[in-house]
């Protein structure tokens, strides 16, 4: 796989999480792709933190959109140059700001009917 943002895909089972798909950007950043949510870490050690330390954001997958578990590809159907498309038709977009989640690629590629964005940088309470 040769792609700007995205290094290399693995999948796997994370204890209670159960199967993941995971996404190891060039820079160390990783994005965890499980049934229900999304997750973006700051290093692979991170994603298994029983602290949560390392985690810059996280969002639930509305029910509707959710992705479907296929053996060999994980929830990952296509991936390409920051554009994510999962099984069942939602689309993850690796943005300058960070990753959001829409319906499908063509409301990614026209950034219509956005779900959520998770930023790059931590968000931090007042």
């Amino acid at each position: 796989m040769n792609d700007t943002i995205i290094r290399h895909r693995e999948t796997c089972t994370l204890g209670d999480r159960g199967p993941v798909s995971l996404l190891h950007f060039h820079h160390d950043m990783v994005l965890l792709i499980s049934a229900e949510a999304v997750g973006l870490y700051r290093d692979r050690a991170a994603v298994e933190d029983p602290l949560g330390n390392g985690v810059l954001g996280y969002e639930i997958i509305p029910e509707a959109l959710r992705p479907v578990w296929q053996e060999g590809s994980g929830y990952v159907r296509e991936q390409a140059s920051g554009f994510v498309g999962l099984h069942g038709g939602a689309v993850l977009f690796i943005r300058p700001d960070g990753v959001a989640l829409y319906p499908d690629g063509s409301s990614a590629l026209r950034n219509q009917s956005m779900f959520w964005l998770i930023p790059y940088a931590p968000r931090h309470l007042n």
